[in-house]
């Protein structure tokens, strides 16, 4: 499997995202504002302001469409913010200062307080109030105004510039409550993950090693009186020991999966992935939606921990030759499914997977309670010869931060063998 996607830390997405949506926002108003002084523009413009309303609609509509590329250049370079600020100086300097396109030029200023420090903000605002100041001085006599307007025009760059640096101080300060919060989610994801790896050990592993060592301590005597009893024991003692080595690797493994630490559509593909390799069964994988950035560390480490499950049982159970993982985000929930076309087996009567405990099943009863943890429900269809279909469904928590584009995964399929 091949092209996972690779993100930044949680709280540098959601700057960036949230960056990217308030440079998209300005941009668009840039463009009423621009749209607005055309039609409020009575008379023929003429060819040269003409030339020049047609140059800035074609810029903002680039910069628009091409968001993703235009918004890393603009950051890495303030001058191209001059530059633009020149370019509204050609309209200004042909419909009036005092015409409908001083506020259409007061959007820069407010774009570069959004993007930058104190230091290219100010570049840009004395560049943009000196060029203002240029425009005042080319005016006709008939055109100029009182001085007091002269001198108070000029400062509505620098106070959007001020709105633009509060903004993108409230972002700064959200992400960094995001990012607090995500850590608490992690810390307490950590304590439920300690608390499950010692019941686990508990359950599994102290069992095995307690059964090992009553087998071992008796081992002498039937070595001294029953030969043969002393080889079955030792073969069997041989198994426990496979059986203990195995169930440490697990949970090992569990401790180091990088998979828990990722945006949840790249960890199931990672997951699917790795498993893929390790069993030689091909899986493929399809993701379909938007994801948030901040869907809550409880709710991935569950989802990804169904899935393993669900993977184990189908290598362990099935003889699968194909299982297909599906990912959707709705409008209100989260979806994985896990699908394969192997033996398939009769469920219990009614969904109650509790009876499969009672025949040492474990794996489909601990999946519905990781479900249940969650607030989701799993649903369970399979029949003897046609394959099974683990379903986990889970509500999105309401309020739960933003839905970000980044990445689109809406439609995507990927395949491993």
């Amino acid at each position: 499997m091949s092209g996972l996607i690779t993100l930044a830390r949680p709280d540098e997405r959601s700057v960036r995202t949230r960056l990217a949506v308030t440079f998209r926002l300005l941009l668009l108003l840039r463009g009423l504002l621009l749209a607005m002084a055309v039609v409020l523009l009575a008379d023929d413009p003429g060819p040269r302001l003409g030339l020049g309303l047609v140059v800035l609609g074609a810029e903002t509509v680039i910069a628009s469409a091409a968001w993703r590329r235009v918004l890393p250049a603009v950051q890495r370079m303030p001058p191209l913010c001059c530059l633009d600020a020149l370019l509204v100086f050609a309209v200004l300097a042909e419909g009036g200062v005092f015409g409908p396109f001083f506020l259409f030029t007061v959007m820069t200023a407010a774009i570069a307080g959004v993007l930058y420090t104190w230091g290219p903000v100010l570049l840009v605002c004395v560049t943009q109030i000196a060029l203002s100041f240029v425009a005042m001085a080319a005016a006709a006599p008939a055109d100029r105004h009182s001085p007091g307007l002269l001198i108070a025009l000029p400062v509505f760059y620098p106070l959007a510039a001020c709105a633009g640096v509060a903004l993108r101080t409230l972002f700064d300060q959200y992400a960094e409550s995001e990012a607090v919060r995500r850590r608490a989610e992690a810390a307490v994801a950590a304590a439920d993950e300690r608390t499950r790896l010692a019941r686990e050990m508990h359950d599994s592993l102290a069992k095995t090693l307690q059964g090992l060592t009553m087998s071992v301590a008796t081992l002498p005597h039937w070595i001294r009186n029953s030969p043969d009893r002393a080889e079955r024991d030792a073969q069997d003692i041989l198994a426990a020991l496979q059986v203990a080595a195995r169930e440490a690797r697990g949970l090992i493994a569990d401790l180091r999966e990088d998979a828990y630490g990722m945006p949840l559509p790249s960890a199931v593909l990672h997951v699917a992935a790795g498993w893929s390799h390790a069993s030689a069964v091909p899986s493929s994988v399809e993701t379909q939606g938007w994801f948030a950035d901040d869907i809550p560390v409880a709710v991935r480490y569950e989802i990804i921990s169904v899935l393993k499950e669900a993977l184990t049982n189908v290598e362990r159970h099935a003889r699968a030759g194909q299982v297909d993982i599906r990912l959707l985000s709705s409008a209100d929930a989260l979806h994985l499914t896990v699908r394969d076309d192997g033996a398939g087996f009769a469920p219990p009567a009614g969904g109650r997977l509790d009876l499969l405990a009672r025949e040492g099943h474990y794996g489909l009863v601990g999946m519905a309670e990781r479900a249940r943890r969650i607030g989701g429900r799993l649903a369970l269809r399979s029949d003897p010869g046609g394959g099974t279909t683990v379903t986990i469904v889970v509500p999105h928590v309401p309020g739960a931060g933003h839905w970000s584009d980044a990445p689109d995964v809406s439609g995507t399929e990927r395949r491993a063998s």
